[in-house]
């Protein structure tokens, strides 16, 4: 675990899996059981990392799954709780995918994002991504109606 004022990072993602099921389910409208990312994590090359707020009871605040193949990688699902969020969790989460997909020779990152999530492509961009593609009527709402996604990378540098 690495811990940065109140809070924690922790690599055990696997500790964590019935959390992140719940605020995956709180937060897509199709959202991935604890066994789905159960069979995730076994794929060889995906990792992920939660943030634990530790004051007091420690609660579960977000989580990143990535996956790391050879010279790409990208984010499959990352996820901060509402009332955790504006606290730099999903920056901290995405920087250490960053992290440890460089570390593995990843030469760039992808990942997918629905339009209209500004928040989390302001983020992205501040990161470095850059929107690469569009997937025309990627994401399907409850209600029927369907939205784009924006697909994003990173190139690292050397």
């Amino acid at each position: 675990m690495t811990a940065g004022g109140r809070f924690v990072l922790d690599e055990a993602i696997t500790a964590h899996l019935d959390e992140a099921a719940r605020l995956h389910g709180a937060l897509f409208a199709s959202p991935w059981s604890r066994a789905a990312l159960q069979d995730l994590l076994a794929v060889p090359g995906t990792a992920g990392a939660a943030v634990l707020d530790v004051e007091g009871e420690p609660r579960f605040a977000g989580f990143v799954l990535f996956r790391s193949l050879g010279d790409f990688a990208e984010i499959l699902t990352v996820a901060v709780a509402p009332e955790q969020r504006r606290h730099g969790h999903g920056r901290r989460l995405m920087l250490h995918a960053m992290y440890k997909a460089r570390s593995a020779g990843a030469e760039r990152m992808l990942l997918e994002v629905q339009d209209g999530n500004l928040p989390a492509i302001r983020l992205y961009e501040a990161l470095g991504m850059t929107a690469f593609d569009r997937r025309p009527n990627y994401y399907k709402a409850d209600n029927g109606s369907h939205a784009d996604a924006i697909m994003m990378q990173l190139i690292f540098e050397d």
